[in-house]
């Protein structure tokens, strides 16, 4: 009895071990050699089962645009369509890259004072009083902005030199600054842009800004961008009688072009068709003429005598009757 439960519980062992050993694949041998792995992107997102990523698509026409960018954009399009008068065009027309440097290179220098600097000079001259010193503190020379400040400035023949922002808004702000400074014979020019200029004046924006005076030391580079403004704004008629916009866009261009192409094919047709309708006339007519040819020969042919003998019996009969 005692042999018979032993071979049992071996069986029963046997048994347990055979469940928990791991089955084998059918069909599958052992491969030869490591299988290679792929490099896989830990970052890349997976879209899918099978694990592939998304392609790259250009999404710039899908794309939702701030509302501020879409006016900037269709304003930007509308001037290019629109035709635009001499006035609003001539903002269009700036100083070039490297005058507009040395320019903001000369008006840095003449920067307003902040609130800190002008309060340090102030206290500087209390302390001096306070002693019993009477030292005099000097405005120092700056740059002039603020539109009204800057017509009155104009309009007394201080400014040496006016300084037009190109992108305000509203242009009437400006639109009427060059014509008053052409007739009061002060050089201007229009830079880009307001921010710009808004910047040297401790702003955000600045329309215009003026220079009533500059330092010794300066006058040459002064002397040298006032050379160059004076041809290019104060004494260019074309920019003042210039019309802007009236640009096609590209897709009515092609509408045009395909026109025209059409009407020139139709034009060469029409010429083609009279040139053949010419030819086929000459040669109808030719062959009536040749008919007519055939037609008198068969006459003569069956009366025996040709026409030219008959006229001549016929003068003779004539004759003799007229004796």
């Amino acid at each position: 009895m005692t042999a018979q439960i032993q071979d049992k519980s071996n069986k029963s062992k046997q048994a347990r071990q055979k469940k928990n050993q791991p089955k084998k694949q059918k069909g599958k041998g052992k491969r030869k050699g490591k299988k290679k792995q792929k490099k896989v992107d830990k970052f890349a997102k997976v879209y899918s089962k099978q694990k592939k990523s998304v392609p790259v698509r250009d999404l710039y026409q899908v794309m939702r645009w701030p509302k501020y960018i879409k006016i900037q954009r269709q304003r930007k399009v509308l001037m290019k369509r629109l035709r635009v008068p001499p006035a609003i065009n001539q903002f269009t027309n700036t100083l070039e890259r490297n005058t507009a440097y040395q320019l903001f290179t000369l008006l840095a220098k003449y920067s307003p004072e902040t609130k800190k600097q002008k309060k340090t000079r102030l206290q500087k001259v209390a302390e001096s009083k306070v002693i019993g010193d009477n030292v005099k503190s000097k405005k120092p020379l700056t740059v002039k902005y603020g539109i009204n400040h800057v017509t009155s400035l104009v309009e007394r023949k201080k400014a040496k030199l006016v300084i037009i922002a190109h992108d305000v808004d509203p242009i009437e702000l400006v639109v009427w600054l060059p014509a008053l400074c052409r007739k009061m014979g002060i050089p201007y020019c229009i830079v880009k842009g307001k921010a710009r200029l808004g910047k040297v004046v401790h702003k955000k924006t600045a329309t215009a800004l003026a220079l009533t005076d500059v330092k010794q030391q300066d006058k040459n580079a002064f002397a040298k961008i006032i050379d160059i403004c004076m041809p290019k704004f104060n004494d260019n008629v074309e920019t003042r009688t210039k019309w802007g916009g009236g640009v096609l866009s590209s897709k009515a261009r092609k509408a045009i072009e395909k026109n025209l192409e059409s009407s020139q094919l139709s034009k060469k047709l029409m010429q083609e068709q009279k040139i053949r309708e010419r030819i086929i006339k000459e040669k109808l007519e030719q062959q009536r003429l040749e008919e007519e040819a055939q037609k008198k020969k068969e006459e003569e042919a069956k009366n025996g005598k040709p026409e030219a003998d008959k006229t001549e019996d016929k003068k003779d009969t004539k004759k003799k009757s007229n004796k």
